[in-house]
């Protein structure tokens, strides 16, 4: 977990989750927020037989990910709509962001 403070107008929680969408009842942790799906707007490190079955934990995957091009910007514009949600979020109310892709083991963990 990171806690990251940034100046507003009181504690507002942003929660990140993870998901992926090919496994069964992964959309009913989907609660109230922003859904992000990076199923096509990133490179999958499954497509890679050397990485298919390592998680984003590993440096090599996440370095993989973050080289598809427009990925930062996406994950920088991403971040900016999350602090206008947490903006707008009464004072301890949590603010959230779902990223998704297939698996949810390397491109949406990446991005979170």
């Amino acid at each position: 977990m990171q806690i990251t403070h940034l100046p507003g107008r009181g504690l507002v929680a942003a929660v990140i989750s993870s998901i992926g969408i090919r496994h069964e009842g992964a959309h009913a942790l989907v609660a109230t927020g922003l859904y992000l799906d990076l199923s096509r707007a990133l490179r999958n490190p499954a497509d890679d037989p050397a990485m298919r079955y390592r998680t984003d934990l590993n440096g090599n995957v996440y370095a993989h990910v973050l080289k598809t091009p427009g990925a930062l910007t996406l994950i920088n514009r991403t971040a900016v709509q999350l602090r206008a949600l947490a903006d707008e979020v009464p004072v301890g109310c949590l603010a959230r962001l779902t990223m998704a892709c297939q698996g949810g083991r390397h491109r949406s963990v990446a991005a979170a």
